[in-house]
């Protein structure tokens, strides 16, 4: 899994996830990085990088549950595909 910086409208942090030898890319929230810290402002780039390391398994998980066609559990399921590219 790689953290590729932030969307250009700065609105969630791109992670790719190689999947069958396909790298797939997902869109992690900024609202939901900030509802899991328990603020409502933007978190900082430092944490969440961090809170995407920690949560490294479950946010790959959610990432091949939606490229599967499913939908992961909450509050996974606010990540999205990157669509167009």
């Amino acid at each position: 899994m790689n953290v590729l910086g932030k969307t250009r409208d700065a609105e969630a942090y791109r992670i790719s996830v190689e999947i069958g030898g396909e790298e797939v890319v997902a869109h992690v929230p900024d609202a939901l990085l900030s509802a899991e810290h328990g603020q409502e402002a933007k978190v900082s780039h430092e944490a969440a990088y961090e809170w995407i390391a920690t949560l490294r398994h479950e946010v790959e998980e959610a990432i091949r549950t939606l490229k599967g066609g499913g939908t992961p559990p909450a509050p996974f399921d606010q990540i999205t595909l990157e669509t167009g590219a």
